[in-house]
């Protein structure tokens, strides 16, 4: 089955059955290998509107992600 079909039958289903569905997908993903509180995203955010020079581009981002993944 198509990925494009599981989604359209899934949508045929009532919301709980759908929300349950979606729950048991993402417990089937492999856990992260890395972990960011809540409280660290926020601070972050407050940090960065304060002060805007610590951002980094989106490109930084990614060439740093690449670089620690090797």
């Amino acid at each position: 089955m198509k990925l494009e079909e599981l989604v359209e039958e899934a949508s045929k289903l009532p919301e709980e059955q759908r929300a349950s569905f979606a729950s048991q997908l993402l417990h089937s993903l492999e856990t992260p290998h890395h972990w960011i509180s809540d409280e660290e995203v926020s601070e972050r955010i407050q940090e960065a509107e304060e002060d805007p020079s610590v951002m980094i581009s989106f490109e930084d981002f990614v060439s740093g992600v690449k670089r620690s993944g090797s």
